[in-house]
């Protein structure tokens, strides 16, 4: 219990009556997914890129692919088959992906610290870390496998807390099902092995061979990505490779080589990035962590204990990422999972007595709540705002449909002088999904990054689109081409008669071109040049 000797009871929050409902948590996010579903058909934003490539993953359902498992393909094709080919019918899986991974937390919260308003503030800290609002905006990985971590470490819990093996095997089966959306869900584990470790004598002594026997279920997700791989020169390891910039990644034989010289400013922008995706979870969650020893039971510090250990490795790996190469924000977001409920049970514990640094925290929480949230209904109008309007970055997810519109205009013309229909090839995956989703019909479009010094996609590993394909560079022998990227030199090493077109409506690029090329021949096998020889002394 508190020890309130030391401190003043404050006034009651006006929000208590509402928050001390049993349905209060529950009613907040589902009102929240409602809101968010009605923003999702609403929205003006195009796909961005990465959405876009998932997308294609979905009209080609595989074991795995190049750099994911097959997960997400799996989610999109599920919503686009019952609501249709639209930007909607592709976010939904996200937004509801947030309502699921909130479920897991208010269910950790509720059972493992029994307080009915701490439980309505670790709904509000959840939707609120700006890294889990924004990824239930966009359809990438982050939200369906932040839904799956948030259930592994709630399995992972009741099983450490009450050594129960239905719980070791649902923590195998969420692991399981949320590696095939990101492999690094593998990270719970040592995660879950410190928090057994530094937990022992203060919990029921853990069965072994359950832990082992559920977590080892974890191996049948790994069965479709290894099948996969086991036929694809284990393409998924070398991209892996490819981002820590070692020998042996598929940025070994590009044109920026396999990587760069360490900067000390990877490690300080993964620093900031983590202060800037978590919010003030982190800050709450130590604070929290370190009062439970004193204000709490010895079974929620022994909670809190195991919920902040499983999150270490992930932040810990990627920490030790920064000295290979640059990091993105989303990479370690996952750490901040298991934080909300002790950060939580921090600012109910702090609530009830005068202002201290946690009331701070917790209105920092609340106003990047309100931000995060706010900010794609609100981000065109702000996006013309003076001063920060150029601050944000909308560039990504805007003007595709009046691009693809210019494009398809330039394809018709192409078509029409040359009596031969045109074939689109971009030098960057992210471009050529695009134009895929936006364009008339959704054609198939080709991606010669690998072939012009890049790095290898998905499209390289397709028959149909692969332009290493003999027989693919065959049936599109002669055709004339609409190309976006690269420059002059490079498309007419696959093509005759080169013309500049201009820059086409809203190109999202900078310093990106379009041109048109005639009689396509292929572009060969690229090879990466070979370096200058020293000067002999």
């Amino acid at each position: 219990m508190p020890n309130t000797n030391d401190q003043s009871a404050a006034r009651t929050p006006w929000w208590y009556p509402i928050a001390d409902k049993p349905w209060s948590p529950i009613g907040f996010l589902l009102a929240l997914f409602a809101l968010t579903l009605v923003w999702q058909w609403f929205s003006p934003f195009t796909l961005i890129e990465d959405e876009a490539h998932y997308w294609e993953w979905s009209r080609r359902l595989d074991w795995s692919y190049y750099s994911k498992g097959p997960g997400i393909a799996v989610l999109i094709r599920a919503s686009t088959t019952i609501f249709g080919e639209s930007e909607f019918a592709i976010r939904v899986p996200a937004a509801l992906s947030l309502l699921i991974g909130a479920m897991a937390c208010v269910k950790i919260t509720k059972e493992f610290f029994n307080d009915r308003i701490t439980t309505f503030v670790a709904a509000i800290l959840f939707v609120g870390v700006p890294g889990f609002a924004f990824s239930s905006m966009l359809m990438t990985i982050d939200a369906p496998y932040i839904a799956c971590w948030a259930w592994a470490s709630f399995f992972a819990l009741r099983a450490i807390m009450r050594s129960t093996k239905a719980d070791w095997v649902s923590f195998g089966i969420v692991l399981g099902i949320g590696f095939l959306l990101k492999y690094t869900i593998l990270l719970l584990i040592p995660g879950v092995l410190l928090a057994a470790v530094l937990t022992r004598g203060k919990r029921p002594k853990i069965k072994t061979a359950w832990m082992l026997g559920g977590t080892s279920i974890v191996l049948l997700g790994l069965i479709p990505v290894l099948i996969w791989n086991s036929s694809h020169d284990w393409a998924t390891i070398r991209h892996l490779l490819g981002h820590l910039g070692v020998r042996g990644g598929d940025t070994e034989n590009t044109l920026g080589g396999p990587g760069k010289p360490y900067s000390i400013k990877w490690t300080l922008e993964y620093i900031a990035l983590l202060i800037l995706v978590g919010g003030a979870i982190s800050s709450l969650a130590i604070t929290g962590w370190i009062r439970t020893k004193k204000r709490a039971t010895t079974q929620q510090h022994t909670a809190a204990t195991v919920l902040m250990c499983m999150g270490l490795p992930v932040a810990a790996f990627y920490f030790a990422v920064t000295f290979w190469a640059q990091t993105e924000g989303n990479w370690p977001m996952s750490a901040f999972v298991t934080m909300v409920p002790v950060a939580a049970w921090c600012v109910k514990d702090a609530l009830g007595y005068k202002k201290n640094f946690v009331h701070t925290l917790w209105g920092i929480a609340v106003g990047s709540t309100v931000v995060v949230l706010l900010f794609f209904p609100l981000g065109s109008w702000l996006s013309t705002r003076p001063v920060i309007g150029p601050m944000i970055p909308l560039d990504r997810a805007t003007g595709m449909r009046e691009h693809a519109a210019a494009t398809q205009q330039a394809i018709d013309t192409l078509r029409q002088q040359t009596g031969l229909e045109p074939i689109i090839i971009t030098d960057h995956y992210g471009r050529a999904s695009q134009l895929a989703f936006y364009l008339r019909g959704h054609p198939t479009v080709y991606c010669n990054s690998a072939l012009i010094g890049g790095r290898k996609t998905q499209y390289d590993l397709w028959d149909e689109t692969n332009l290493a394909n003999p027989d693919l560079v065959d049936s599109l022998r002669g055709r004339p081409g609409v190309l976006f990227g690269g420059d002059e030199q490079t498309w007419s090493l696959g093509f005759t008669h080169i013309v500049h077109l201009r820059k086409l409506q809203n190109e999202s690029k900078t310093r990106k071109t379009t041109y048109t090329g005639l009689h396509f021949t292929g572009f060969g096998q690229w090879t990466s040049p070979l370096p200058i020889p020293e000067p002999t002394p």
